[in-house]
């Protein structure tokens, strides 16, 4: 179908679809609403609690000027009289839509109802005057970023699904029809057949990308290189540590030998906590590649925590004659030079380093093995970038929280995992609060009061600097609210990714003297920071924040034995306490990545989405389990003709330069 032909498409409507990635039929037809409103129920306010959805009609009885609470934050307010009672509107940094509204008319209102000491509000809400030209039904919204206004969205699709043609993969008498589900999806009688039409959407994906998934990995060439490495020397190896193993420890460096040993291509997740000695297998590991004469890859998302597993490397390995490199972007152009061609000639044995690793200039002499350290700080182009370097590498990742596509992959039985046992009790993990925002004078008092103490804190934002329209605390502005108010008696640090790797280094490196006692950041002090007096964090708007990345700020602090510490999750959005009360109640790592996993879905396993949906629709596990049941059947001979459907195709093409892994 050629999208011009839809009613409410124009040329300049084409471009603004194609920049949403919508460029014929399937692609608009996936593109599915992000969220539906139902304007048909007016709610019942007194029975409305706190998170609930609700649409309501009233008279506008104030509203007040827009005020300006800092750069980057300002705000206006308005009371709806709805019946006897009286709700407050609130609009944060959106001073444009003051102008549109007028103080004693009546209007139509929708949003989330929050409760905050005892007073009911909505946050950002949707508004249209009463008896307007307003919506009907249930109404679907769309992500289109301003770029295709709703209503022009909404008419394209709702003409596209009259005239779906899609071949279905999937047909059976228990199954919706696919040219229903996309009409229910797009054009919904109900909110509630709107989402079985899209759990019906994503059966379909979802069986689809891993029909694909297993024909292209049915295509990988075998695994030619063979690992004869001494055992003898890796005992040496082993028997010069200045620590002993744990079982669990020992247990994951035969996993791994036998795996690179078989004639399989490994794909292992080395999975365990901070601190449980993930590293060290790694390297042992590579010593072995190396004595077996493979070269090795371990990359890591910054320069900090690379350091640290290079200077390991250089301190464990060194003395048996493994010779390693450390690449980074901070080297000199001539230093990168010098290490490009040792490389390249084989005269390094384990390269390690950020994601100048996978830079073009990188070549390796015999790549064999690569590791790949915090898996959910790389995306996928850039683990299947490394792993393209050489044909059908050996690859194990490791992880305190594996990705949620990790995960799915585990359930579909391609990677196998080995798990290091944490040596912490669960007394040992940080005492973990969820903190509204009319505490968060309270907890920065708490903080002061351990920081005078002699102990220190971080405070990290998701922001380096204010965004207009956004209600997010940023490091540049918390750091100059914080030393000139609460903490002005402390020294305070900042530090953030945009700055030049000296001056980062220097902060660093003043934090760990004790020169600072509290550090405002943004996640650049997610990995590879080692502070042993700092006891207490707190993440600002944590809500903006993954679990797994929640959980790895969490270990900066208490790393000290038999030390108290505490992580403070600041969020002005109620409704996201109890995703992050998951962390209050839990110190394992991966039953975290679960939940996050059950929270944002799987995420792709042929595309580049490491959470979430299967092109715009949600897997959890319950679909995981029935899609895999659909594909055993797809893949029965005598269902052959099936896997020449062209979603399959379309996957497969996708799946030419993307790690399988």
């Amino acid at each position: 179908m050629d999208l011009i032909k839809l009613k409410g498409v124009g040329a300049k409507t084409l471009e603004k679809l194609a920049a949403l990635g919508i460029n014929d039929e399937r692609t608009l037809l996936d593109f599915l609403p992000k969220s539906y409103w139902d304007m048909t129920k007016e709610g019942d306010l007194s029975a409305a609690e706190h998170g609930d959805y609700i649409l309501l009609k009233g008279e506008l009885t104030r509203l007040t000027k827009v005020a300006r609470v800092r750069a980057g934050l300002n705000f206006f307010r308005g009371d709806l009289c709805v019946g006897e009672r009286t709700v407050r509107l609130v609009w944060f940094n959106a001073p444009y839509l003051r102008g549109n509204l007028e103080e004693g008319a009546r209007y139509t209102v929708w949003g989330k109802i929050s409760k905050r000491d005892g007073r009911t509000e909505l946050v950002n809400p949707g508004f249209e005057p009463e008896g307007g030209d307003r919506l009907d039904g249930v109404v679907p919204v769309y992500a289109t970023r301003g770029l295709v206004p709703q209503a022009v969205m909404r008419k394209i699709t709702a003409d596209a699904v009259e005239r779906c043609t899609v071949e279905p993969l999937l047909e059976s008498d228990e199954l919706m029809p696919l040219a229903d589900a996309y009409r229910y999806a797009h054009v919904p009688v109900d909110v509630r057949t709107a989402y079985i039409a899209r759990r019906r959407l994503a059966l379909e994906e979802l069986t689809a990308r891993l029909c694909a998934y297993r024909l292209a990995k049915s295509g990988e060439r075998a695994k030619t290189r063979v690992y004869k490495g001494d055992f003898h020397y890796m005992d040496d190896l082993v028997a010069s540590l200045p620590f002993a193993l744990t079982e669990s420890q020992k247990k994951a460096v035969v996993e791994i030998m036998d795996d690179l040993k078989s004639d399989k291509k490994m794909n292992r997740m080395l999975l365990g906590d901070v601190g449980c000695g993930k590293t060290v297998v790694a390297l042992i590991t590579m010593a072995y590649a190396a004595r077996s004469g493979y070269q090795s890859a371990l990359m890591a998302p910054t320069e900090i925590l690379a350091r640290q597993h290079y200077e390991n490397a250089v301190k464990f390995l060194a003395p048996f004659g493994i010779r390693c490199a450390y690449l980074a972007g901070s080297l000199t152009q001539s230093e990168k030079k010098g290490i490009y061609n040792d490389i390249r000639q084989g005269l390094v044995d384990i390269v390690v380093g950020t994601h100048a690793v996978i830079s073009d200039k990188v070549e390796f002499f015999n790549l064999g093995y690569i590791v790949i350290d915090e898996l959910h700080k790389f995306g996928v182009r850039q683990k299947s970038m490394l792993e393209n370097k050489a044909s059908s590498v050996d690859v194990a990742i490791m992880s305190a929280t594996p990705i949620p596509r990790v995960l799915a992959l585990g359930e579909y039985g391609d990677v196998d995992v080995s798990a290091i046992e944490s040596r912490k009790t669960i007394e040992e993990y940080p005492s973990t609060f969820v903190v509204p925002a009319h505490k968060e004078k309270a907890m920065f008092s708490f903080v002061r009061e351990h920081c005078l103490k002699g102990e220190q804190a971080y405070i990290v934002c998701p922001l380096v600097e204010d965004s207009e329209g956004l209600e997010v605390s940023s490091a540049k502005s918390v750091y100059e609210q914080l030393r000139k108010g609460e903490f002005k008696d402390l020294s305070v640090g900042l530090v953030y990714g945009g700055m030049k790797d000296e001056a980062k280094e220097k902060v660093m490196r003043a934090f760990y003297d004790g020169e600072y006692s509290v550090l405002v950041a943004t996640s650049v002090v997610e990995v590879g920071i080692d502070s042993k007096d700092a006891t207490v964090i707190c993440v600002m708007n944590a809500d903006r924040f993954g679990l797994a990345s929640l959980h790895q700020l969490r270990g900066r602090v208490g790393r000290r034995s038999g030390q108290t510490s505490y992580c403070f999750l600041h969020t002005l959005k109620d409704g996201e306490c109890e995703r992050l009360k998951i962390l209050c109640d839990n110190g394992d790592g991966f039953a975290i990545a679960e939940e996050d996993a059950r929270l944002r879905g799987y995420g792709d396993f042929l595309g580049f989405r490491q959470s979430g949906g299967a092109g715009g629709v949600f897997v959890d596990k319950k679909l995981l389990e029935r899609s895999r049941r659909c594909l055993e059947l797809l893949m029965r001979p005598e269902n052959k003709d099936k896997l020449e459907n062209p979603r399959i195709k379309d996957f497969l093409n996708k799946a030419k330069n993307i790690s399988m892994t």
